[in-house]
């Protein structure tokens, strides 16, 4: 009796815990990184304000995912060495006609989920640095106004945006370093979630 008591109360938990992470909008902090020829993305994101949290880092040395509750690590994956196993199995020949056969279904389901992305991800903030620089220093300046412009509407539309530009008019360079902070529910987006990969399933 007691054993049942407990498995009940562990499952109370356990539901309220998936419960609250449905409702409670999920952060997420995408963070591209370019500086000659480093380039790095990093994607974390937290449940439930920061209790549960995890992070991908994808750069041209590592590829990284890490799982954290309550502050400790308790799973870290090398997504490189997952890739270089993929590639020792042998690949089974593609059906192509399957393929083209659900290929309104898998474009319907894709389509649904964008939709439901683009719609209730909402953009916290955004904030980075760029360094511009075109062979051409006339080209760089023009470039940079451009730029400047776009960051002042998007300053009007997210108070919080915050994009410094560092034009480079003797050298020739593309680096930045962006931060973007987004809130997306995740019950409004589980039942496409779900339908797309059941379609992508079926379609295999």
């Amino acid at each position: 009796m007691d054993l049942i008591l407990l498995l009940a109360i562990v499952l109370v938990i356990l539901v309220a815990l998936l419960a609250a992470a449905l409702l409670i909008p999920a952060d997420i902090s995408l963070r591209p990184f370019k500086e000659g020829s480093l380039a790095q993305l990093c994607v974390s994101f937290r449940f439930l304000k920061g209790i549960a949290s995890g992070r991908v880092d994808i750069s041209t040395s590592k590829r990284e995912f890490r799982l954290r509750v309550l502050g400790v690590t308790i799973l870290r994956k090398d997504l490189k060495k997952t890739d270089s196993a993929k590639k020792e199995k042998k690949k089974k020949p593609t059906d192509w006609k399957k393929l083209v056969w659900h290929a309104n279904e898998l474009y319907d389901a894709g389509k649904e989920l964008v939709a439901a992305l683009t719609k209730n991800t909402s953009v916290k903030r955004l904030r980075g640095k760029v360094k511009l620089g075109l062979s051409d220093p006339a080209h760089t300046g023009m470039l940079v106004g451009f730029i400047y412009a776009g960051s002042g509407i998007a300053k009007a539309v997210l108070p919080e945006s915050e994009l410094e530009i560092e034009p480079s008019f003797d050298k020739e360079r593309m680096d930045a370093d962006i931060e973007t902070e987004l809130r997306l529910p995740l019950f409004k987006v589980v039942i496409p979630l779900i339908r797309f990969f059941r379609r992508v399933r079926n379609s295999q």
